[in-house]
């Protein structure tokens, strides 16, 4: 199993639920199409640290092959689209275990 983590910092940190809540339909497109994909979620931090992300997203994928298969899907490309405007900086894991 292949974990994939990102990490973002947004520009308006009181606006990452309204972030979330608004990519939670293509989120939901995604977990049904994306052959592979086991788990997907995105949330807000709550600890509201400066050191903290705003943003993070987890998922799961069978192998490395299902994980190229995601980032190359155009639904998640259109997550991309959509958080882009709002991303400062981005910071990202992926490990097999």
């Amino acid at each position: 199993m292949i974990k994939h983590i990102v990490c973002w910092k947004v520009d308006k940190p009181g606006s990452s639920k309204q972030y979330c809540d608004g990519a939670a339909s293509l989120l939901q497109q995604m977990r049904e199409q994306i052959a592979g994909l086991i788990t997907l979620e995105i949330n807000t931090d709550e600890s509201r640290i400066d050191s903290s992300a705003d943003v993070v997203l987890y998922s799961e994928f069978e192998s490395w092959d299902a994980l190229s298969h995601y980032n190359d899907h155009p639904l998640h490309l259109d997550l991309k689209a959509y958080l882009g405007p709002y991303i400062l900086e981005r910071i990202m894991a992926d490990y097999e275990i």
